[in-house]
């Protein structure tokens, strides 16, 4: 019998190329990687202008800046298509390019003003995740100063104008009505979340997550914001049968949101398992920590296999996402990815997920089912096992794979289950049930 119906793709994708829209508009380019390059575009000296855009509008706005394409005075640099456009923006090619689908390269401050001036009013009506490391002219220009020469200290005034509402950081101390941010505790250009005050209910930390403007971008016109509002609704769903920080407000203002939550005082489980393996190998940890590692990978799979009894796949599971107090109780956290089976919500469900964690179904775009979340444990326990990211683990042909676990002396019936839980067959692969039965029989083998 089957444990899984027959997959369908969630959605089908027509993504759109670039290249056709430049050729049929007589734009002169050459391809370059993930690129689509026109003249020296060797940005050694003078000024980088950026067009940050979601990639919903990618075409439209190339449609709108055709003229100043076609005439060839600026070199520029295009993303090739809007497969490519959604890596960039969701950071598979580095932080640093985020936004930055769209590149010119102004060699004097004269040619990077007067293409400002060209840009600005062909560009009003658009939107695009924020550049960190750029200096913001309107809603979507950028602009960036190059150089070959060693940095000098210097107080030149910046050459190009800035929007007024643009000319200073906003600055805003509370999120709402009654959550101040204390400590950053991790920052990624799609979000930073923060320790926070919570003075609704005095002397009570909270988790403040914020949404940063427009990131996290898909082809269905939805974004970071989106996936927050989504996270409410599940949190609030499950927080009576899963441990998970308890909702607590969801903040909005401008293009930002601030969801907040229940602070857990503890550790994620990478951190936790360098904790306490202190360097060692699989093979030369004592019987009594494997034994501890094996009890937290299964309150691990309980927490999942709950979630699953409520009708909702995870779909990002991956180290950073179990939290591990100091009474060693596990919590699953970040519901962004996450999809309801019984509604089938969000339809379509979010893409993307963490590398070397993905089932080949989630990365194929296949409705989502409790097999993805298996595979994806099954990376986890071979990251416990080895300490080795799972892209490594398992990058390659999987019968390599069992030779990978030799090299750290996993025991065969560890890897037997390993290899069972990440079956690139979904038909073949194990069940939740079986998983969490087999990892209790091998904690009783080091009892």
């Amino acid at each position: 019998m089957l444990q899984y119906p027959s997959l369908e793709k969630a959605f089908e994708l027509p993504l759109k190329e670039n290249d056709k829209l430049l050729k049929a508009s007589g734009v002169k380019f050459i391809d370059d990687h993930i690129w689509l390059r026109s003249g020296e575009f060797r940005a050694t000296h003078g000024w980088l202008i950026y067009l940050s855009v979601r990639t919903a509008s990618l075409q439209a706005l190339l449609n709108d800046i055709l003229p100043i394409l076609k005439d060839g005075n600026t070199p520029f640099r295009i993303i090739r298509n809007e497969h490519e456009a959604y890596r960039l923006h969701a950071g598979l090619y580095g932080p640093h390019l985020i936004g930055k689908g769209i590149q010119f390269h102004a060699r004097t401050e004269g040619e990077g003003r007067h293409l400002i001036d060209r840009l600005l009013p062909l560009t009003g009506t658009y939107a695009g995740c924020i550049i960190q490391d750029c200096i913001r002219i309107s809603n979507i220009i950028y602009a960036q100063e190059v150089s070959n020469r060693i940095p000098q200290p210097t107080k030149a005034p910046f050459p190009f104008t800035v929007e007024k509402k643009y000319r200073k950081p906003a600055s805003r101390k509370f999120v709402g009505l009654f959550y101040l941010p204390v400590e950053e505790l991790n920052y990624s250009p799609k979000s930073t979340i923060y320790k926070g005050f919570n003075f609704k209910r005095p002397f009570k930390w909270c988790l403040i997550k914020q949404g940063n403007s427009h990131t996290g971008d898909d082809h269905f016109g939805r974004d970071i914001r989106d996936k927050l509002r989504w996270q409410k609704k599940v949190i609030k769903a499950l927080e009576a049968h899963v441990r998970t920080p308890k909702f607590i407000d969801l903040a909005e203002y401008e293009a930002f949101s601030f969801l907040v939550l229940e602070y857990v005082d503890g550790v994620h489980a990478g951190q936790w398992l360098e904790q306490i393996r202190q360097g060692k190998t699989w093979k030369d940890l004592g019987t009594d920590t494997k034994k501890i590692i094996l009890e937290v990978y299964l309150s691990i799979l309980s927490l999942v296999k709950h979630m699953h009894d409520a009708g909702y796949v995870h779909r990002d599971i991956n180290e950073r996402n179990f939290i591990i107090d100091g009474g060693r109780r596990t919590y699953i956290i970040d519901f962004e990815m996450a999809c309801c089976l019984h509604d089938g919500l969000p339809d379509p469900p979010f893409t993307l997920g963490t590398i070397g964690y993905m089932s080949p179904e989630q990365m194929s775009y296949m409705k989502p089912h409790f097999g993805d979340d298996v595979y994806s444990l099954g990376a986890l326990l071979a990251y416990f096992l080895t300490g080795e990211l799972p892209e490594r683990i398992f990058f390659g042909e999987m019968y390599t794979v069992r030779g990978k676990l030799q090299e750290y002396a996993v025991e065969s019936r560890l890897a037997d289950l390993i290899i069972k839980m990440t079956d690139t067959n979904y038909l073949e692969r194990a069940t939740m049930n079986m998983a969490i039965n087999q990892v209790e029989d091998l904690i009783t083998f080091y009892l």
